[in-house]
């Protein structure tokens, strides 16, 4: 009599732990999911993209002069309106970052997003989704903008 009490008690225990698992899971997943939301995005966008939107451009800051400026690899991107573009730090010789909001000639009421931070380890990466106007747009790597670190994108339809 003892034994079967025994096993009820481990099954109840089982099937009630379980669900207490099943959502801090489901917690911990949906935190991850909205913390990583631009990558799995386009992973899944990839196999069979929308038209206009999920391609990823590929932008890579690089020191140039031994660290004294660089440039943005490449330096003039086309992309479509909801593409993404993301920029990431080649080498970790000279800080780096990306800035719309020091870049002159932008389109009037463009509303920039926020620069991102001084990079400066090799990988480090910033993204960001081209949902703007058709037009061209310009950005400047702060500490490199009065040596010509500049780039521009134009987004189309």
């Amino acid at each position: 009599m003892k034994l079967p009490a025994i096993a009820l008690l481990a099954l109840a225990a089982a099937c009630g732990g379980g669900d207490e698992q099943t959502a801090s899971t489901d917690t911990a997943a949906q935190g991850t999911e909205t913390a990583a939301a631009p990558a799995p995005a386009t992973d899944a966008s990839a196999p069979a993209p929308a038209p206009g939107s999920g391609t990823v451009h590929d932008v890579k800051m690089v020191t140039t002069q031994n660290g004294a400026s660089g440039q943005f690899e490449p330096a003039a991107i086309t992309v479509k309106r909801g593409d993404r573009i993301r920029w990431t730090m080649a080498d970790g010789t000279a800080p780096h970052n990306v800035s719309f909001s020091l870049a002159q000639g932008n389109p009037a009421g463009f509303t920039p997003p926020a620069d991102s931070p001084l990079y400066t380890q090799a990988g480090q990466n910033f993204e960001v989704p081209a949902d703007w106007a058709p037009g061209t747009y310009n950005y400047v790597c702060m500490p490199h903008a009065g040596m010509g670190m500049r780039g521009t994108i134009t987004v189309t339809e």
